[in-house]
């Protein structure tokens, strides 16, 4: 009997894809066995997962495979949000649906970015914390790394903490008041909406919109709020197919189709109208 063996790339921090998207398949059956699990059980559950395979990998994957594993299943529509009653006790978290259950399910996707709020809309609901002494400032280039801002003044738009420590909450400084950005737990969107917000107050486009190919790419997949991701992939749901959207990087260009200038608009509402960069190739 042959064995076939996988040679895993570790250069940049990457499984072969088939390996990775076996690793998502078995977090899906694990969350559907369950029903309903918490972010704690998905976190650990990543954790188990990558146990299988080399401790040289494991330790260049980072601390957090949950947000690469997970995240892209809960974008596309495969894992969604949910709230579970119990005892009297209500717990956010989340389910996996069975396959192609979003795609034979799915609505309109201009009319779901019809009724998503504007980024200004949605910073404003995060409570204002003016007293807090900030420190350190999330570099966007790299948005995990946070640097002394070596003043007590805090006069650009940006993400903060207190001390650059992975579990301490993340402000927004919107240009006129400090607001703390919810946890994970409280709202799975918000350091993305945060971080959006941020580029696009500095006027940096997020997307390039294509006009002749009708096509819409961005390089900041990961950081979309997830409601206009998974409205994005369902202009065209030839796209729920594609592992790109699986599996995405912080540097892969993500391009999605069948996009028109009533997308482009919705898109200008939300995010702002410097976000969108249009050209004619």
């Amino acid at each position: 009997m042959r064995r076939k063996i996988i040679i895993m790339d570790i250069s940049d921090n990457s499984l072969p894809d088939q390996t990775f998207f076996l690793i998502q398949e078995k977090l899906c059956k694990y969350i559907r066995s369950k029903g309903f699990v918490t972010w704690k059980h998905i976190q650990k559950a990543c954790r188990d997962l990558l146990e299988a395979y080399p401790h040289d990998y494991s330790s260049k994957y980072g601390n957090f495979p949950e947000y690469k594993i997970f995240m892209p299943l809960l974008r596309n529509g495969l894992c969604e949000i949910a709230r579970n009653d119990e005892n009297g006790k209500s717990k956010s978290g989340f389910i996996c649906f069975p396959d192609n259950t979003f795609a034979e399910n799915s609505f309109n996707p201009l009319l779901l970015l019809n009724n998503i709020p504007s980024l200004q809309n949605l910073i404003e609901n995060f409570k204002i914390e003016d007293s807090i002494d900030l420190q350190v400032q999330c570099d966007l280039y790299d948005k995990y790394i946070y640097k002394d801002i070596h003043s007590t003044k805090i006069n650009t738009v940006g993400i903060y903490k207190t001390e650059d420590k992975a579990y301490y909450p993340t402000f927004l400084f919107d240009g006129k008041k400090r607001r703390t950005i919810p946890s994970y737990e409280e709202n799975m969107d918000a350091l993305n909406v945060a971080r959006c917000y941020v580029r696009c107050s500095k006027g940096n486009a997020i997307f390039t919109f294509h006009a002749n190919q009708k096509e819409l790419s961005t390089r900041f997949y990961s950081e979309l709020p997830i409601l206009v991701a998974r409205a994005l992939i369902l202009f065209d749901k030839s796209q729920l197919k594609n592992k790109l959207f699986w599996h995405p990087s912080s540097s892969q260009t993500i391009s999605y189709k069948n996009i028109d200038l009533q997308v482009v608009k919705e898109l200008q509402r939300i995010f702002g109208k410097t976000s969108v960069e249009e050209t004619n190739d």
